[in-house]
């Protein structure tokens, strides 16, 4: 989404088949609970009640890029996404989630399609808790995988360009975990619908 170039992928994912693009993340320390980069912006952006808790995880992939940080209070987790694509107000970001953690755990994913591609398609965002052992956690695209490297202990905010359905607010995800030698955990589709 950015322009720079695309890393290459290290491990061969098991049951990954075709072209696969490696998204980058980028932990940001927390410092006097302002950031640089990306978490700036996003920490401005949500209501000033909001506190973040150590890092936050900035991502940049094809079509998407998000942050994702923890709230100070421990209750949620809280997210900005953003696409190339139109947005209300001319604002920083075409989207954002919050979630309430439950024992340290979100009940539902925090579908977000508020955003959408140049060309006006519509695009999900979800947030994923991996197994244990995932190290990446990869989304089929319509033409390739799209693979993220579970950083941190924060959810893993995802995107999909297929299968959103904007009349029912809802989306399917396509997803499967790989250990960092590249082997499947698990594949399985997420439903994700629109909260509230």
């Amino acid at each position: 989404m950015d322009g720079s170039p695309v890393e290459e992928i290290t491990v061969d994912l098991e049951g990954v088949d075709g072209s696969v693009v490696l998204t980058r993340a980028r932990v940001v320390p927390a410092t006097n609970a302002m950031w640089a980069g990306r978490s700036a912006p996003c920490l401005q952006a949500r209501d000033s009640g909001v506190q973040p808790d150590g890092s936050s995880i900035e991502r940049v992939g094809v079509s998407t890029e998000s942050v994702t940080f923890r709230e100070a209070s421990g209750r949620g987790v809280v997210a900005c996404d953003d696409s190339l694509g139109p947005r209300e107000a001319n604002r920083r970001w075409c989207g954002s989630a919050y979630g309430r953690l439950y024992d340290g755990r979100l009940r539902d994913p925090r579908l977000d399609i508020g955003c959408a591609t140049q060309d006006g398609t519509p695009i999900g965002f979800v947030w994923v808790e991996p197994a244990a052992k995932a190290r990446y956690l990869a989304v089929e695209q319509p033409k390739y995988v799209e693979v993220y490297e579970v950083v941190d202990d924060v959810p893993v905010r995802v995107a999909t360009i297929a299968g959103v359905d904007i009349e029912k607010s809802r989306a399917s995800f396509d997803l499967s975990e790989h250990s960092a030698d590249g082997r499947l955990i698990r594949k399985y589709r997420l439903e994700a619908a629109v909260a509230g």
